[in-house]
């Protein structure tokens, strides 16, 4: 039975609506945003560079105050990250006038660049003093990490977690505040439409990285897991990344209706995994010579 309680911890995300996967128009944004709605969920993880997406979701959020849009900043429209105090001001100012207020600020995927955190962490609490975001935040790029005593100073952080990627388990265990789980289904990996005849246009980002030998390779690790359960892969990759108590929210994203109702029904289908197949997949992290491949594997 699916609960209230279980769709507060779901996010939706969307970067899928943004065009970096494939064209998507308005009308199916629409749609799928207001299947989301019509379903009980109002929380939206967005950025300014997801463009349609984030122009879209402003939209609805001025009709709807039940939305809750988590948003992100230090990266302009250009991609280009940007962590300059004045200049990340101009942005959140840009995003106060298109939401008018925000529930989750994110630092997005900051690298090493950062030198002023004290700077930026102030500024965070000035937004939430003046009630203009409720929480502060920050998105994790993959495979960038920064001190525990630093990201506890963080009401919200974010990070990849699914079959292919595990690191969380280990790299967050000293994280005490909201901790939501990204990329799930690992760029649709993870997914029934991920076989050996895919390929990708260019305006796809898993053009540029999802090809060759590692496209071999991870889809050598997506057959190694699918033989370890039952379920199809989309639902085993939700019961193990809902399975962890580590997390407290949970970020899914889909661009049509159809995975929209896959993704519904995969939800209300949640079931416990035993510890011993736990083991069996971190166990393969650590040992099996596919998934130890860093330059093959998924979690590059």
């Amino acid at each position: 039975m699916l609960t209230s309680k279980t769709k507060k911890k779901i996010i939706i995300g969307a970067w899928s609506w943004s065009g970096m996967y494939k064209r998507i128009s308005k009308n199916e944004v629409n749609k799928v945003i207001d299947l989301c709605l019509s379903n009980n969920f109002y929380e939206f993880d967005t950025s300014p560079s997801y463009k349609l997406a984030d122009n879209i979701l402003s939209h609805y959020k001025k009709r709807n105050t039940k939305i809750l849009i988590n948003t992100k900043c230090g990266w302009n429209l250009k991609m280009e990250r940007t962590y300059k105090i004045n200049e990340i001001k101009d942005g959140i100012n840009k995003l106060l006038d298109k939401f008018e207020n925000i529930n989750v600020l994110q630092l997005h995927n900051p690298r090493d660049e950062i030198k002023n955190w004290d700077e930026l962490l102030e500024m965070f609490e000035e937004y939430k003093k003046k009630k203009l975001i409720n929480y502060s935040g920050i998105s994790l790029a993959r495979n960038f990490y920064f001190p525990s005593n630093l990201l506890n100073k963080f009401d919200f952080v974010q990070d990849e977690f699914n079959l292919l990627r595990i690191d969380p388990i280990y790299k967050m265990k000293k994280f005490r505040n909201v901790l939501a789980a990204r990329s799930v289904f690992a760029n649709g990996i993870l997914t029934d439409g991920f076989k050996n005849k895919s390929v990708y246009k260019k305006n796809d980002h898993r053009s540029s990285w999802l090809r060759g030998d590692r496209k071999k390779n991870i889809l050598i690790q997506k057959k190694i897991l699918e033989k370890l359960n039952k379920d199809n892969i989309t639902q085993f990759a939700m019961n193990f990344v809902m399975h962890f108590e580590l997390f407290d929210k949970f970020i899914f994203g889909f661009r049509t209706e159809k995975q929209f109702n896959i993704f519904l029904e995969n939800l209300k289908n949640l079931k416990p995994l035993n510890k011993s197949i736990i083991q069996k997949i971190i166990s393969l992290h650590n040992n099996n010579k596919y998934f130890l491949n860093k330059k093959l594997r998924y979690n590059n």
